[in-house]
């Protein structure tokens, strides 16, 4: 974020983004403070709902669906096309990133830095770095950027209208499961959960 908000038009867009402005709204953590929410799916209760995850504190049982992601980040939750990974293309990453077999965020970070002027593909690779590294983040830089993300920021017009809420519930959902599988009930130290995490460091302190 702090390459991103060095440039003003980049921030200009972002901030009056009807979905990603709020998170320039967040106080700057130079570390994030994860042990909150370890602890919350640490008390993930075991269900067979898919679209739904439930903790146990207190013996309280809290419910993280949609509603509440919804609720706690304001990101738009609304049903999207099926063919919602065909978004877009890939027209913008082939000029800029074309003799790479896979394209990191260190990759789009780097460029971003190369551009001096401010411009529309500028500003589709600041788009591209704020989704590559918090909408749909991974632990470290050099893993690859996903196809979808790389897609979509072709079509800026669409960036603004996209169900992010969906698309990040659906992940941290899947992501939950597959966490508490890998698990079992222990506490593993080299674990790291990624994607869209940010609601459920909120959610713990509510």
């Amino acid at each position: 974020m702090d390459v991103i908000k060095k440039l003003k038009e980049e921030v200009k867009w972002l901030t009056s983004h009807p979905q990603f402005r709020h998170f320039f709204h967040m106080p700057d953590e130079q570390y994030l403070k994860l042990q909150g929410m370890w602890m919350l799916l640490m008390r993930t209760i075991s269900t067979e709902e898919e679209d739904v995850a439930w903790f146990g504190v207190n013996g309280v049982p809290i419910r993280y669906s949609m509603k509440e992601h919804a609720l706690i980040y304001g990101l738009d939750c609304h049903e999207y096309s099926r063919k919602y990974l065909k978004l877009g293309s890939t027209k913008f990453v082939d000029y800029y990133f074309g003799g790479l077999k896979k394209i990191t965020i260190t990759d789009v970070e780097h460029k971003l830095w190369s551009m001096k002027t401010s411009c529309n593909d500028r500003l589709k690779m600041a788009v591209l770095l704020f989704l590559g590294r918090v909408i749909r983040g991974h632990a470290k830089d050099s893993r690859p950027v996903g196809p979808f993300i790389l897609r979509i920021v072709e079509d800026l017009d669409v960036c603004r209208t996209f169900s992010w809420g969906r698309l990040t519930f659906e992940d941290a959902i899947k992501n939950i499961k597959h966490m508490m599988e890998l698990l079992k009930g222990e506490v593993h130290p080299a674990c790291c959960f990624p994607g869209f995490i940010i609601p459920l460091e909120i959610k713990h302190t509510i």
